[in-house]
């Protein structure tokens, strides 16, 4: 047997052996995990009462590791204490930047007329349409100022 054919051979094998364990881990469909967030830091834990309508901004900044895709948005979504949505915010992220790891930031306003336990959820979603995982925070509205 000649050389070249067993050279050949053996590319063919490493080739197809390749293609079948998903090009040595890369993965074509960029099915899978999205990314994933932590260390949610936010501001106010509470915030005065007001009758008269107002709102306050609810801002913060959480942590970030992409895997294949870049960030095309930041969700937040605020609940009362009945479970109920009464505020969101989506920022779309036009410049995502292509680093794995990063520190990104969120706001939405919230009203202040009633007072209570709120709750509130930060996700994004990446390019491809998959959401990370939520990252929950609390805060009050109170008239104890």
């Amino acid at each position: 047997m000649k050389i070249s054919t067993i050279i050949g051979a053996m590319a063919w094998l490493f080739l197809g052996t390749l293609f079948a364990t998903g090009l040595g881990g890369c993965s074509l469909d960029n099915k899978g995990k999205g990314p994933e967030i932590a260390n949610l830091v936010y501001i106010p834990q509470q915030a005065p009462v007001d009758d008269e309508g107002k709102t306050t901004a609810l801002n913060g900044t959480f942590d970030i590791v992409r895997k294949n895709a870049e960030t095309a948005s930041v969700r937040t979504i605020v609940y009362d204490a009945q479970g109920k949505e009464v505020s969101s915010e989506t920022i779309p992220l036009s410049d995502a930047a292509l680093r794995t790891a990063d520190t990104l930031a969120f706001g939405v306003d919230v009203s202040t007329s009633k007072k209570g336990d709120y709750t509130f959820q930060v996700a994004v979603t990446d390019s491809t349409g998959r959401e990370s995982n939520k990252l929950d925070g609390t805060f009050a509205v109170t008239d104890l100022f």
